[in-house]
């Protein structure tokens, strides 16, 4: 995005600023949202900053990904007078020294809460959600008593809380520190007093209580908090998503679009009614293009409503063959945005890992860790082995030294070869890569893993040293007994696969690929995108493109279904800059082709019913 000019809303955020008047901007894609919060905080610097720091206060601004964190800390100059956070760790700062009050949030109301949501589970009767449950309450009342006796709380980075070690997950973090802030006025005069101005970043995506309890700090006076965000992007389960409708807040809208052309701005206009945009930069000049296609969806052969495999596989063909007809098959600067991770697994070939990681030896954190390519299991291949095998393939000796040196124990210029001469290390880092070379295409994950723990070619950690070093697990996996330990299960057969999908999975680990998923390009623009839509191949329940696009042909969604999907399709839409083709697969092609147009969604001659003999409909 380019060509930022001030905008009627940056004049409405210094007024609200000058006057402490809390607000709440609702920045369409592609407004310059990130640009109007950095100049409001300018702004702050510039007419506040002198006061602020002879009264040791800050200005906080709370955004969600470090890489957020970072683009803002930078356009700030790193400047100390602002503290840029993360959501977690601001509210985590904010009450980790308050140990008593913790204990008392988590007795009164946070472990309650989910022993009165588990006995719902419970029933009395013998299935498995039942037994589930009461071993959870059980469990939970055994933390209660143990609370006494935590002397520290600290904050466990992941999504789960062990109380009896006084460790608090991302979940909890967010429920006792708006807790605290909600229930102690203590509290919100020394954070009022500390931060008199909070910006939150992404606001959408705040969690409905922590909003509360900012919003607390405003109404009483002690502080003014500026939102940003874009209720319409909202994408995840249980955030706030209408924040700006909090009491007390000015509702200043952007209504400008800095980034995507005309025509795609007229699809997102159609899409929303609160905000209708404008193309305000150089992107004016820009018309763009928008089409859609309509695929002839099959009727579903496989159990629970799902494509078999030759199904998926023709759904897959059908796809390729729309981007040949277009041109787009293999351009570089095409991103092909997909509902779920396992169609793209499909695509690009590793589908055996996906499955892995994500059956029935996987746990939440575990697929998690998969997902964002830090399982300790892939992490030696993303890291460095796959970027290895490559450089010494190409014959990049260099390259092959430079990885060596910075991940292998052996080659560390601090270690045990360090008094070696360069040419002794080429030659030992020759033979080494040869050997993991000669192990790569023939040999199993576990024996390349072993190749490298026994020659010190990766750091490898403790967890998977363990896993290697141990025998595999010679019992049949049951669910119940061995739900603690199925980690195992899931090593053992990691080592039993080839590396034939490693490299693809590492490319898409590393966003090396034109595939995204669609929830993981929110932010991100590209000049041109293919957003598809097959609801059966996705098979997730709580979306259904078709219903939500052409109901009167498809069927009507659910509340949930129809929210989910309208903002979702929303986000996919917007990251365009220039160009847009969109796939629909649906039952019935002609008739969906009526009601999109007679909606007024897409155009008559942006819709194309497209089949392998002609795609001239």
């Amino acid at each position: 995005m380019s060509n930022h000019k001030e905008t009627k809303a940056d004049q409405q955020i210094r007024e609200c600023l000058d006057g402490n008047q809390s607000f709440a901007v609702i920045a369409g894609a592609g407004s310059g949202k990130t640009t109007s919060l950095v100049d409001g905080l300018k702004y702050l610097r510039e007419t506040k900053a002198a006061h602020l720091r002879k009264t040791d206060r800050n200005v906080v601004c709370i955004t969600y990904t470090n890489r957020a964190v970072e683009v803002i800390s930078q356009r700030l100059e790193w400047d100390e007078l602002f503290q840029i956070s993360t959501i977690h760790k601001f509210l985590w700062n904010s009450v980790k020294r308050f140990t008593y009050d913790i204990r008392e949030a988590l007795k009164s109301s946070i472990i309650p809460e989910q022993i009165e949501k588990k006995q719902q589970d419970d029933n009395g009767g013998q299935s498995q959600k039942a037994i589930a449950a009461r071993e959870k309450i059980s469990a939970l009342q055994t933390d209660l008593l143990s609370l006494g006796e935590v002397g520290e709380f600290r904050y466990n980075d992941s999504t789960f809380s062990d109380y009896p070690k006084g460790l608090i997950g991302h979940d909890d973090v967010i429920k006792v520190s708006s807790y605290l802030i909600l229930n102690s006025e203590n509290l919100r005069n020394l954070l009022g007093q500390k931060y008199p101005y909070i910006f939150v970043d992404e606001a959408q995506d705040t969690f409905p209580n922590v909003v509360k309890a900012l919003n607390s700090l405003s109404n009483g006076g002690s502080a003014t908090i500026g939102y940003f965000g874009d209720p319409m992007q909202q994408i995840y389960d249980k955030r706030a998503g209408d924040f700006a409708e909090s009491e007390g807040l000015l509702r200043i809208t952007k209504e400008e679009n800095f980034r995507c052309s005309t025509e795609v701005i007229r699809l997102l206009n159609a899409f929303r009614s609160d905000v209708q945009q404008f193309a305000a930069g150089s992107n004016a000049e820009s018309k763009g293009s928008v089409h859609l296609f309509l695929l002839q969806a099959e009727t579903p052969e496989a159990p629970r409503g799902r494509y078999s495999e030759e199904q998926t596989l023709r759904a897959s063909e059908k796809y390729g063959k729309v981007l040949e007809e277009l041109g787009w098959a293999d351009q570089e600067d095409v991103k092909h945005l997909f509902l779920v991770r396992q169609m793209i697994a499909r695509r690009l070939g590793f589908s055996g890992l996906h499955n892995l990681f994500t059956g029935q030896f996987s746990s939440t954190r575990s697929q998690e860790a998969y997902e964002s390519g830090v399982h300790y299991l892939l992490k030696p291949f993303v890291d460095c082995l796959g970027d290895l095998i490559d450089a010494h393939r190409n014959e990049e000796a260099s390259e092959v030294l430079r990885l060596l040196r910075k991940y292998s124990p052996t080659f560390d210029p601090q270690g045990v070869n360090a008094t070696k001469t360069i040419s002794d290390v080429q030659g030992l880092s020759s033979r080494l890569t040869q050997g993991l070379n000669e192990l790569w295409d023939h040999e199993p994950i576990g024996e390349i893993l072993r190749f490298c723990r026994d020659h010190g070619l990766y750091d490898i950690s403790q967890r998977l040293l363990e896993d290697l070093n141990r025998e595999p697990r010679a019992e049949t996996f049951d669910r119940e007994a061995h739900s603690d330990e199925k980690s195992d299960w899931l090593a053992d057969s990691f080592f039993e696969m080839g590396t034939s999908e490693i490299p693809t999975y590492v490319d898409f680990a590393k966003d090396n690929t034109a595939y995204s998923t669609q929830h993981g390009v929110k932010g991100e623009e590209y000049k041109k995108v293919v957003a598809i839509f097959d609801d059966v191949e996705a098979a997730w329940n709580n979306y259904s493109f078709t219903k939500t696009l052409t109901p009167d042909t498809s069927g009507t969604a659910t509340e949930g279904q129809y929210d989910k999907s309208t903002k979702l399709a929303y986000v996919c839409f917007s990251r365009a800059e220039i160009d847009l083709r969109v796939i629909l697969f649906t039952q019935s092609p002609d008739a969906a082709k009526s009601e999109l147009v007679s909606k007024g969604l897409f155009n008559e001659e942006q819709i194309t019913i497209w089949n392998d003999v002609s795609s001239s409909k």
